[in-house]
């Protein structure tokens, strides 16, 4: 045990012992010395406060700083850089008494932020001028030039950097400067020719294979990979759900989560839209169980991300459920649920929530339009959009593409020129639908001018107006016109290839129909329901009754499409048109709509070109049950009991008078009741 130490004695024992006449007053403590924050200490608070947009606090302690070095006046030039003053920081830079290479990139850094033409300039000066280039200085250069659209300035960057600071920030640079561009053979070159690469790079050219060349090569590289972080991931993620396969972004999503990749909210809302596009309802379920035990429950962009998702589902109780919850809602929150409620055919409920919103914007007013529309309250449609604030071009287009689909094509090029008179330019989408307003009224002469102007404006590449150059041209009977357009467009989509079937189909022409049908697949495009419509279709018209069973067969077997009543209702027609009415009859049986208007009214119209009594009396008054007023029905029966020298039959008479009643159908009048309850 160490030794107990004791107060140590006097010195002398007398002194101890003897009186003191005058004592002085003890020396008062002296408090410590105050602790006075270096200059290092003062610059980290400093840097602090600007991240925090403390921007007076930063000013203040720099002001009272007893000494500042280069680190403080660099640190408050980004504090003012970084609270989106693009003119302060140069007062602060222009003070300086000395600058480093931080300072130079900082204020180069936000000119290139701020982007434009007067502060690109200014970059580009403030480059020239820079005394020591490093690195950082060059890609950042190179970035900036190139987000601005200036690849060729970029390049110039470039090629005028030292090449032992090129590999990898200004390589990585100038890779995503030539994606940004669509130019993925030049990134590749880049890439290909890198000494040293980082996960930068390799993550910047696995998303650039996604957009611009194949999955698959996409999948190679990311396979290559000597690391992997959560970018590189999600950008191969996405690339899968862009591409349209799903189900492979799932897969790679469970791969990601079984390597303990630890995922973000950019992975988790690109697997929701995986979900929600491929109605993947019961993985979409579980993505949003992972979200809560994560802790994202709270992110704002997931909520709006699973919102969009069971809407998409049609779940809108589950979509409400989750907008409750979210403690913060910004203006896309609101719009989701009320664009939820528009797709679902909900608009009272769209419209709720819409007048209960705290702000709107461009694609408020719109979805509530086009929810409006979509009834055929065209009137309602058109008195909202009257009342709203800024009309931008995609409103236009929303009320013109709603007069089309609501068969009022007068009204939708009335709206367009209105359109153009009130200054707001119109875009590829309402000109789409000036066509197709065009072609349904067989205004050849107008659209031959819609076509010059379409020349004028560089639009004939777009792929909806040169789709819709060749549905005019097809309903105003100009199928040489239409066949031009379409032989015209050296890659032609999905989309076009079908219109042009389509209007073969509708002009007779079964036989280039299916010509045409049979080189899109040799040329890689794999038909939809769509195609299948204008196949058969044409087989009806041509009476091709064998080839269009076999099509019909195929569809499910090769192609995986299960058909839609417009299909059963080509196959009745195909069969009827033949005399087959018995297996007509059949077909419409082994529908799962049965009560489908238009599948009766093809097998009326066979019977009566086939003068069949029996079987037209069944179909007009299947019609006859869901819509008592079918005029057609009553005319069609009446006709038919004529010819067959029925006139003073009393069913006869009987179906006359229920034909004068059908043709003075009463009128329906239109009240939106709105809703008190939000619940």
């Amino acid at each position: 045990m160490a030794a107990l130490r004791l107060p140590r004695a006097p010195a002398s024992a007398a002194l101890a012992g003897a009186a003191v006449p005058h004592r002085l007053p003890p020396t008062p403590a002296q408090p410590p010395p105050m602790w006075v924050p270096n200059t290092a200490h003062l610059n980290a608070l400093l840097t602090a406060y600007g991240r925090r947009g403390r921007i007076r606090d930063a000013q203040e302690l720099f002001d009272r700083m007893p000494r500042r070095d280069v680190i403080s006046w660099t640190a408050l030039l980004t504090a003012y850089a970084d609270a989106g003053d693009p003119d302060s920081p140069r007062l602060v830079f222009d003070d300086m008494p000395r600058r480093n290479a931080a300072s130079w990139n900082a204020l180069l850094t936000l000119y290139l932020r701020a982007g434009g033409g007067r502060f690109t300039a200014a970059a580009h000066a403030l480059f020239a001028k820079m005394p020591a280039k490093n690195a950082v200085s060059y890609g950042a250069m190179i970035t900036g030039l190139a987000r601005a659209g200036m690849l060729r300035e970029a390049q110039a960057v470039y090629g005028e950097m030292p090449r032992q600071w090129r590999d990898p920030v200004g390589s990585s640079a100038i890779i995503t400067a030539y994606l940004r561009a669509g130019e993925l053979g030049m990134a590749l070159r880049v890439f290909d020719g890198m000494a040293v690469r980082d996960i930068f790079s390799w993550s910047a050219m696995v998303d650039g294979l996604c957009k611009y060349g194949t999955v698959s090569e996409a999948r190679k590289l990311f396979e290559a990979m000597p690391e992997r972080n959560v970018v590189s991931w999600t950008s191969m993620i996405r690339g899968y759900v862009k591409r349209g396969m799903r189900r492979d972004a799932i897969l790679l999503f469970l791969d990601m989560r079984n390597e303990g990749v630890q995922v973000n909210a950019m992975t988790l809302s690109v697997v929701l839209d995986a979900c929600s596009e491929a109605s993947l309802v019961r993985e979409g379920i579980q993505i949003h169980g992972l979200i809560i035990a994560m802790g994202f429950e709270m992110n704002v962009f997931l909520g709006d991300s699973i919102i969009i998702m069971y809407s998409r589902f049609g779940l809108m109780v589950d979509a409400r459920r989750v907008f409750s919850f979210m403690e913060q809602k910004d203006i896309v929150s609101w719009n989701s649920l009320i664009t939820g409620y528009v797709q679902n055919n909900m608009i009272e409920d769209a419209h709720v929530f819409f007048k209960l919103m705290p702000e709107r914007d461009a694609v408020s007013w719109t979805s509530m339009v086009v929810g409006f529309a979509n009834r055929g309250w065209m009137r309602e449609a058109t008195d909202l959009f009257e009342q709203m604030p800024g009309k931008d071009g995609v409103a236009w287009a929303a009320v013109i593409s709603s007069f089309v689909a609501n068969g009022d094509y007068v009204n939708a090029v009335r709206w367009f020129r209105r359109m153009s008179k009130e200054g707001c330019e119109p875009n590829t989408v309402a000109f789409s639908c000036l066509l197709s307003a065009l072609g349904s009224l067989a205004m050849v002469n107008r659209g031959l001018q819609a076509h010059a102007h379409a020349v004028y404006m560089g639009w004939v590449f777009d792929s909806a107006v040169h789709t819709s150059l060749v549905t005019m041209y097809a309903k105003c009977g100009r199928l040489a016109e239409a066949h031009l357009v379409f032989s015209s467009i050296s890659n032609p989509s999905l989309i076009a290839t079908n219109s042009m079937i389509t209007a073969f189909a509708q002009h007779g022409l079964a036989e280039d129909a299916l010509e045409l049908f049979n080189r899109m697949q040799n040329d890689g495009q794999r038909p939809n329901h769509v195609t299948f419509l204008g196949i058969l279709t044409a087989c009806a018209r041509a009476g091709l009754v064998q080839q269009g069973y076999n099509y019909f067969e195929t569809m499910r077997s090769v192609y995986g499409i299960e058909p839609n009543p417009g299909h059963y209702t080509c196959m009745v027609d195909l069969l009827g048109r033949a005399g087959f009415l018995a297996e007509a009859l059949e077909m419409i049986n082994s529908m799962l709509q049965k009560d489908y208007p238009d599948a009766w009214a093809a097998l009326l119209s066979s019977s009566s070109l086939h003068s069949n009594l029996a079987f037209a009396k069944l179909a007009a008054h299947k019609l006859l049950e869901m819509d008592p007023y079918n005029a057609t029905a009553y005319t069609v029966l009446s006709n038919m009991f004529s010819s067959a020298g029925m006139k003073d039959d009393e069913e006869m008479l009987k179906i006359a008078q229920m034909s004068n009643m059908a043709s003075k159908s009463p009128a329906y009048s239109l009240i939106i009741q709105e809703k008190t309850n939000t619940d």
